[in-house]
C-alpha cells in the first residue's frame, strides 16, 4: 500500500496529444497483465462493468467524446474534492474484495447476490480530494485496479478533474450510464482488451 500512495497518491497523471496511457502509467503502476504463454490455449472474453456516481444522484458524471487528439476518444468528467462511488458489475465473482483507486487500496462491499448467471454488484467510496485538476488541453487517468479472477486488471480511464466552481463544465456532455471493460483471459492471465463508456443504464434488479 505503501509504494503506491508514495508513487500516485496525489499525483496528477495528465497527458498531452501523442501521449500514451501504458507509457505514463507505468511510471506509476506496476502492470497487471504481462504476455501470453505459448500454451495454445484460446482466449476467453470476459466483460465487467461500471459505474460512476456521487452523493447527489445517479445522472450527474458525464463523459465527452474526444475524437482522436488524446490516448482514448472519450474522457469522463469528473470534479476535485468530491466523495464518488464505484459500482462493479460481474456474473463471475472477484478474486478478492481489494480494489485499487488510484493507489489507494480500498474494500469493495458485496450488494444483494441476485439469481445464479445474473450480474452480482460491489460498490466502493473514493474521494478525489488530493487530486490536482487536470489542465487546459490536457487529460489525466483515473487508474483503478479490479480484483477480476484469475488475475487483476489494470484499468486506466481517461478523464478531465475540474476544480470547484466549475460544475457547469463537469456536467457539459453526454450522461454516463456505464462503463464497459472487455478483457480476455489466456493461460491464466487477464488481459485488458477495450474500455468504452455507454450511455445505456444497467439492468438493476427491481
Amino acid at each position: 500500500k505503501q509504494w503506491y500512495q508514495r508513487r500516485v497518491r496525489g499525483i496528477n497523471l495528465s497527458m498531452t496529444d501523442g501521449d500514451s496511457v501504458d507509457d505514463l502509467l507505468s511510471e506509476y503502476l506496476p502492470r497487471s497483465h504481462g504476455s501470453p504463454t505459448s500454451s495454445g490455449e484460446r482466449p476467453v472474453e470476459e466483460l465487467i462493468q461500471l459505474e460512476i456516481v456521487t452523493a447527489e444522484g445517479e445522472d450527474n458524471v458525464y463523459y465527452k467524446e474526444d475524437g482522436g487528439r488524446f490516448e482514448s476518444s472519450q474522457t469522463l468528467k469528473m470534479m476535485v474534492d468530491v466523495r464518488y462511488t464505484l459500482r462493479v458489475y460481474s456474473k463471475k465473482d472477484l478474486k478478492s474484495t481489494d480494489i485499487l483507486v488510484n493507489g489507494d487500496i480500498l474494500q469493495l462491499v458485496a450488494g444483494e447476490r441476485q439469481e445464479e448467471g445474473k450480474q452480482q454488484v460491489w460498490s466502493v467510496s473514493f474521494s478525489t480530494a488530493e487530486v490536482e485538476k487536470t489542465k487546459r488541453a490536457d487529460r489525466s487517468v483515473l487508474a483503478v485496479q479490479l480484483p477480476t479472477n484469475p488475475s487483476g486488471i489494470l484499468v486506466p480511464l481517461q478523464c478531465k478533474y475540474y476544480r470547484q466552481g466549475r460544475e457547469d463544465k463537469a456536467i457539459w456532455g453526454v450522461p454516463l450510464r456505464r462503463i464497459n471493460v472487455q478483457y480476455k483471459v489466456i493461460a491464466d492471465v487477464a488481459i485488458l482488451d477495450k474500455v468504452n463508456f455507454a450511455q445505456e443504464r444497467l439492468k438493476k434488479k427491481a
